[in-house]
């Protein structure tokens, strides 16, 4: 099954369409991408039970886009992909597959329809933040450079209410967002500063421990002092 690709859409789009169709498909230089390809350009199951990402290199049939992702669901019998392409505009045009054992091809019901989504972009909780909008793997990133205060100038939502940070792809439209946690719609908006960043648990652990040290080490010494040997 051959579906096409890019139908009604802008050369720049049917491009792209037309460049993941030969991926997976296959065309007269190579053969389409198995169900075992996808699995190694994810990393399952090293990486989890996903859903997992990968975002095509660039290349010159991409050039017309912002990015193209796929998305992998290995546990999802009737849903295992859906190809995501964003658009200039920042619009995502989505298309979902299955793997019947040869070929690709689109779940029954419409669910392979390329459209402009209206969807709202997943959210990967890390910690006590909450990752709008990007793959996992880049969320987990994300969440060490901040944790680490290497995420200086990063754009983020805070609810007032319950504290929580909402950090956001450039692709996020944030306007009318809410809390992911209590719901709040009043979120304010905000720019992450070095001075924000939190310290690595282990690092402020053995800052702790050696200031805990020099303490005790002061205090025999005064001890020592007053006391005598």
């Amino acid at each position: 099954m051959n579906p096409g690709f890019g139908q009604g859409q802008g050369s720049d789009l049917a491009a792209a369409f037309r460049y993941v169709e030969s991926l997976l498909f296959g065309d007269m230089e190579r053969p389409g991408l198995t169900l075992y390809d996808l699995e190694r350009l994810v990393g399952y199951p090293a990486k989890g039970e996903g859903p997992l990402a990968y975002t095509l290199p660039r290349s010159k049939s991409l050039s017309g886009v912002q990015a193209v992702r796929l998305y992998y669901y290995p546990k999802d019998p009737v849903l295992q992909l859906i190809v995501e392409i964003e658009d200039l505009e920042g619009r995502k045009h989505l298309r979902r597959f299955r793997w019947n054992g040869f070929t690709w091809e689109t779940p029954e019901g419409g669910q392979g329809e390329l459209k402009p989504t209206r969807e709202d972009p997943a959210s990967v909780q890390v910690g006590e933040d909450f990752f709008l909008g990007f793959p996992q793997e880049e969320a987990l990133e994300l969440e060490e450079a901040v944790r680490k205060g290497e995420a200086s100038g990063v754009k983020y939502l805070l609810c007032p209410r319950c504290h929580t940070r909402v950090f956001y792809a450039p692709s996020v439209r944030p306007g009318g967002l809410v809390c992911p946690r209590c719901g709040n719609p009043t979120l304010l908006f905000k720019t992450l500063s070095a001075a924000e960043g939190t310290k690595d648990p282990l690092e402020a652990l053995a800052e702790e421990q050696r200031a805990l040290r020099r303490a005790i080490e002061e205090l025999t010494a005064y001890l020592k002092r007053k006391l005598g040997p």
